[in-house]
């Protein structure tokens, strides 16, 4: 075994019966790649590699799904008048495209509400649910990808006339109401007391598991309005969905993001066909990069910049809109990218990142000149370049709306409830969180926080990591093992594309790309040579690529296609 640097961690792996490997046909690198990810026995090995759609678990299980598929059974059988409640995002739109395009095809009276992030913010609040009251137009109202922690809305209802409410969501709850209530029902696998086996569905994820219960609950005559395919067919916006929320893709997530990228090569949706047809160039092998990276980005883009109500109308109309609706929204999206690396580039011109990183342990900052509706992603740059949280607030008429991203050793949303007196909304995950409060209460949160993150935030914590599968010697690196990787496809949160770890290897030759931004290289290691390329490369990496040196490199496998020939090449993650 190598010695290789502390910040190179290898995934702890349990202890394994090598006899799988002859039992179920796979390698034992393969075995010990999927035991480092707790996947040991060899049904797990089998329903990982090879995902179906059994693997589903029940719907009725889900906290609130009976009372909820009660209360819109009714509807559906007095053709109560509905309105759809969703969020801004990527999931929150596809949440509210799959119960509106399922109501429709039930011929009935449903509309959509988006709010607009820069002018309502998120959530269901109590100044819409009076106005929509008022109004004596809606029987029920479903809220998907949010509501769960519409405190006041839910205490409003208790004694006031109004919509019932349905709430499809996955976020966590941090308002308690008790026992279930007829009139505000909450299906979410996170509640406390939950007993479902997965809690990190997508909010698209829940309405899905909704929209099978409802199905299983209908009337024949209702039924015969689905094709028996209806419910695969919606698992490409569920996928898309999932990968957008960067929700692990383990368990059933996983399940549906695999199905659901083979669906998209044949959607059924008017819309996201045009979309594919017009931005992706590989339209035979779909991949989560495609989603993570050209669509979702498109569907986020709207209401960032403007609103979402393109990106929500791209999924749930057809005809000519269409192609005005795909270049509006790649035009939102060019001007999105243009705004983060602005304030990026503001931020770290003005700001000692050093210093922040060693004393402060985390970034906070507002301005009256950001748009709020890159802020997210302009903190989830902040973190990945400096491998510590950041919050991030616009500030505008004496309030401050924020988002914030963080690493995986700081429970983020875990440690900001015990401010929550300070705010004014606040909900997320682990690792983000969206927080409204009054500027004046910015000084106090300010300090706090980072008394916060001092405690919990150790110095071995802000320096990059990379975690790696195994180590490999280079007589090891073959075609099967790429094959055996691509079976665990799909990548991304909870399941990260498997690394490797080589020592001793010599520098044949090398030759730079971009300006000296980017380097290529030919390795040899036990007899055999490999192609590598390593992006973004430091002054500390050039020190130690010259020709002859001896170098050890963590890495990804990958085949590289040019022309008619593939081969196989490493992509160097991280060397010394």
């Amino acid at each position: 075994m190598t010695d290789f640097p502390a910040n190179w961690q290898c995934r702890i792996a349990k202890k394994v019966n090598q006899k799988l490997a002859a039992k179920i046909g796979y390698s034992p690198a393969l075995i010990n790649i999927l035991a480092g990810r707790n996947i040991i026995t060899d049904e797990e090995i089998i329903s990982f590699v090879n995902p179906t759609l059994k693997q589903l678990h029940d719907p009725r299980i889900l906290p609130g799904i009976g009372m909820g598929t009660r209360r819109l059974k009714k509807s559906i059988n007095r053709k109560e008048d509905i309105l759809i409640f969703g969020d801004y995002d990527a999931d929150g739109i596809i949440s509210a495209s799959l119960i509106y395009n399922f109501l429709k095809k039930l011929s009935l009276n449903v509309e959509v509400y988006i709010p607009d992030r820069f002018n309502e913010g998120y959530d269901l609040s109590l100044e819409f649910f009076k106005k929509i009251s008022a109004e004596k137009k809606y029987n029920l109202m479903i809220c998907v990808d949010c509501g769960t922690n519409s405190a006041e809305v839910q205490k409003f209802i208790q004694n006031s006339p109004g919509p019932d409410v349905i709430v499809c969501d996955h976020h966590n709850q941090s308002v308690d109401f008790g026992e279930e209530r007829e009139n505000y029902i909450i299906i979410n696998p996170r509640l406390k007391g939950s007993v479902y086996p997965f809690e990190n569905l997508s909010g698209a994820g829940v309405t899905f598991k909704f929209i099978i219960s409802i199905l299983r609950e209908l009337d024949e005559d209702y039924r015969k309005k689905f094709k028996k395919d209806y419910l695969t067919n919606l698992l490409d916006l569920v996928a898309i969905a999932t990968i957008a929320d960067i929700m692990p893709l383990v368990d059933e997530n996983r399940v549906m993001v695999k199905k659901g990228l083979k669906m998209l090569n044949k959607t059924v949706n008017p819309g996201l066909k045009k979309m594919i047809n017009a931005v992706i160039k590989d339209k035979k092998n779909i991949s989560e990069y495609d989603i993570g990276f050209i669509i979702a980005p498109r569907l986020n883009a709207a209401g960032r910049i403007k609103n979402a109500e393109s990106s929500f109308n791209l999924l749930s109309k057809e005809g000519d809109i269409l192609d005005k609706i795909i270049n509006d929204l790649n035009s939102f999206n060019e001007e999105r990218k243009n705004i983060q690396k602005d304030i990026l580039n503001e931020i770290i011109e003005n700001n000692d990142f050093d210093k922040i990183v060693k004393e402060k342990k985390i970034f906070i900052d507002k301005s009256k000149n950001w748009n709020e509706g890159v802020l997210g992603i302009v903190a989830s740059d902040i973190v990945k370049r400096f491998n510590i949280p950041a919050i991030l607030f616009k500030e505008i008429e004496g309030k401050l709306k924020g988002s914030g991203r963080s690493t995986d050793k700081f429970d983020l949303y875990g440690n900001l409830g015990s401010l929550g007196n300070l705010f004014e909304n606040f909900g997320g995950h682990r690792q983000a969180c969206g927080i409204s409060m009054n500027v004046l209460n910015f000084k106090t949160f300010y300090n706090k926080m980072i008394e916060i993150a001092a405690k919990n935030i150790k110095d071995r914590d802000t320096q990059k990591k990379f975690t790696y599968d195994l180590e490999l010697n280079f007589r090891d690196i073959n075609k099967k093992i790429l094959n055996e990787i691509n079976l665990l496809k799909p990548f991304g949160a909870g399941n990260p594309e498997p690394s490797f770890t080589t020592g001793n290897c010599a520098i044949i030759d090398f030759y730079y790309l971009m300006e000296e931004r980017h380097v290529r290289l030919k390795l040899k290691q036990s007899g055999r040579v490999f192609d590598a390329i390593m992006f973004k490369i430091d002054k500390r990496v050039k020190e130690k690529i010259i020709t002859g040196n001896k170098i050890n490199i963590l890495y990804k496998i990958e085949e590289n296609i040019w022309g008619n020939f593939k081969t196989i090449q490493l992509v160097i993650l991280d060397l010394f």
